[in-house]
């Protein structure tokens, strides 16, 4: 390949550490959709001729061929995805194949088939999210008279509805789903085919027809930018590490309400494991593993910033490093994707509810404490002073080891009169769930409206 300048060969060592066709070769499929689009450019503008693009498109049907049955001999010394398809065509076509990079440099052409990657793999995580949300909602339907506690600093907190709790799950995934979608937009929209290594085509191709035959809304605007412009592979990787943060936080629920402490589900046999020395484990190993991959997610953002941060303009071989980082981080968000909607799955997803009443019926923590300050506010005190007194009835009970179940009006009579006896019938957690009715609350009739947009959404989604 570097004949014309260099007389020697580089060495064995310096061949293995620069090579990337170990992981670029995945860019093949997008490789040679760029490399016909930019063919057929080059035969419009009487570069090529007519038989020459006929066989082009011959030759890189074979090469397709060759790829996807395993016989295509991938070559460490040809360094790249794109060398390595460039050889194996001019092998196989002659002086056609040699003409293919005119005007092209391997810059805009990494540049375009790693964003048309990123955007086809969007669209699959997307998808992933749609699917993981449809599940969720299934069980979300099933619990809706399922009161859980809720807890703030990891102390309970307010009763809630679980079907309310796993509707907050959707809520974030809902974001996910908009930031893949929106890493498809802004710079993955246009395309950097025809700016050559920096400066820009010597020859007429029409840039704007390039990217809409590489399905992207515009050519770029600057082509030193074009091949130097990695946001698109920043913005998908934030959109990964995002959606796995925020799925680590529904493992780390699941992790927890599986335990035998709480007890309020069980996670089925495909998707635990058991001890090598004690029988009686069952282990919640997918969410932990799901757990433990954010952190290499959320890694791979940092590394892939770090890299981008110190590049002078333009293209720079540092950014071969890019691709292992965003394709480990699709990757691992994709799979940790599917594995949680196998969780969620009514078959591995089973709450409870029996050891979830004990739990409730318990009356640890207190919840129905709100009940009393918000019916307070009803009798005209002032929230502050039915805090206070809240307050004073939860320590009465905790004194005499009483439940608010527990209490009479006596009691009540004893930490405060304007605590009257009819307060007593407001002392349940459903109760306190009810009154929840404003828009995103946790009411009945306010859950079954979300699950209703949650079915017209997924509706739309197709």
């Amino acid at each position: 390949m570097w004949h014309g300048r260099f007389s020697g060969k580089p060495d064995k060592l310096m061949q293995e550490f620069s090579e990337s066709v170990s992981f670029d070769k995945r860019l093949w499929r997008e490789d040679i959709e760029g490399s016909l689009a930019y063919a057929a450019e080059l035969q419009r503008i009487g570069i090529l001729t007519e038989k020459e693009l006929a066989d082009i498109k011959r030759g890189f049907e074979q090469v397709r061929a060759e790829i996807e049955s395993g016989k295509f001999e991938w070559k460490v010394e040809l360094e790249d995805v794109h060398m390595n398809i460039e050889s194996r065509l001019t092998a196989l076509i002659g002086d056609a194949g040699k003409k293919l990079h005119t005007g092209r440099s391997r810059n805009d052409q990494v540049g375009t088939d790693f964003k048309t990657w990123c955007n086809t793999r969007a669209i699959e995580l997307q998808n992933e999210v749609n699917h993981l949300v449809r599940q969720i909602g299934g069980r979300a339907e099933e619990s809706v008279d399922v009161i859980i506690p809720a807890y703030t600093h990891m102390q309970r907190a307010m009763p809630v509805r679980l079907a309310h709790h796993l509707l907050a799950y959707l809520a974030m995934l809902d974001r996910d789903e908009e930031a893949f979608h929106g890493s498809r937009e802004g710079s993955s929209n246009y395309s950097p085919l025809g700016s050559s290594a920096c400066s820009g085509n010597s020859f007429p191709v029409d840039m704007s027809m390039l990217a809409q035959e590489m399905r992207m809304e515009y050519p770029a605007r600057n082509s030193m930018d074009a091949v130097s412009d990695r946001d698109f592979a920043l913005d998908l990787v934030y959109a990964c590490a995002k959606c796995m943060t925020h799925l680590s936080r529904i493992a780390e629920d699941l992790i927890i309400w599986s335990s035998a402490e709480f007890g309020f589900v069980t996670l089925g046999d495909a998707v635990t494991t058991g001890s090598s020395i004690m029988p009686q484990k069952r282990n919640p190993d997918a969410c932990e593993l799901v757990r433990g991959k954010t952190g290499r997610v959320v890694g791979h953002l940092m590394g892939l910033f770090t890299l981008l941060k110190g590049l002078p303009m333009t293209y720079n071989r540092d950014l071969q490093e890019d691709k292992e980082a965003v394709f480990d981080a699709t990757d691992q968000t994709l799979a940790c994707l599917r594995v949680m909607a196998l969780v969620f799955s009514k078959e591995n997803f089973k709450v409870n509810k029996e050891r979830i009443q004990a739990h409730l019926d318990s009356g640890a923590g207190y919840m129905e404490a709100m009940n009393v300050a918000d019916w307070l506010v009803l009798q005209g005190v002032p929230f502050r002073d039915g805090h206070d007194i809240t307050g004073r009835l939860v320590k009465y009970c905790e004194q005499n080891k009483k439940r608010f179940a527990d209490l009479t009006a006596a009691d009540l009579a004893a930490v405060d009169k304007r605590l009257k006896p009819e307060l007593l019938k407001e002392l349940s957690l459903e109760a306190l769930v009810e009154r929840k009715q404003v828009y995103a609350g946790t009411a009945k009739a306010r859950v079954l409206e979300r699950l209703a947009e949650l079915k017209t959404w997924l509706g739309e989604k197709g």
